[in-house]
């Protein structure tokens, strides 16, 4: 090999490795950028997720108020038939008629707002694990970046020790 050649062959060993890392540069970086916008998704999905468990919660609670409302009503009507039969309508079976009434109105509106409750949780939980996500793709983000930075200076190292050993080559043989 002459010493032109020799020369060509230590530049584009050099050039190579580091178009090589400024590459593995670039390539880490657009993925730590891809997880950062992954996690600021998963945070967006955890503020739904809250919100939407304060709506179930809210929805719930009016539902069985008015589970509640529509109860009251219906047990007013049965007191006002009751009246109107001609009996005594604070004693016997027309009032634990109504007694019963209101425990069944009562667990109806246990029922609603045990459903909301669960229903709550369910997003409350999701919220929690897209925090999670977004933590664990801030992780990744960052160790992307590190192992981009890694591997440039590894592209880097390599080619100077490629250079290298053609130098050393060169030298043997008497070129340089």
């Amino acid at each position: 090999m002459d010493p032109v050649s020799l020369g060509i062959s230590m530049a584009a060993t050099a050039a190579g490795g580091i178009i090589s890392g400024i590459g593995q540069a670039d390539s880490a970086n657009a993925q730590a950028s891809a997880y950062r916008y992954k996690s600021g998704v998963a945070l967006l999905n955890k503020q739904i997720n809250e919100q939407n468990a304060n709506w179930a919660t809210q929805a719930g609670d009016i539902q069985a108020e008015e589970s509640g409302m529509k109860s009251r009503q219906d047990i007013g009507e049965t007191k006002v038939v009751q009246a109107a039969s001609g009996f005594d309508v604070n004693s016997g079976t027309n009032e634990k008629v109504r007694e019963d009434q209101s425990t069944i109105a009562q667990f109806n509106q246990n029922v609603i707002r045990w459903d909301a409750a669960k229903t709550s949780y369910g997003y409350e939980t999701k919220a929690v694990m897209d925090t999670a996500e977004s933590n664990l793709d801030q992780m990744a983000a960052t160790d992307v970046e590190k192992a981009g930075k890694i591997e440039m200076f590894g592209s880097f190292l390599n080619a100077a020790g490629s250079v290298g050993s053609k130098w050393m080559q060169g030298k043997s043989i008497g070129m340089v």
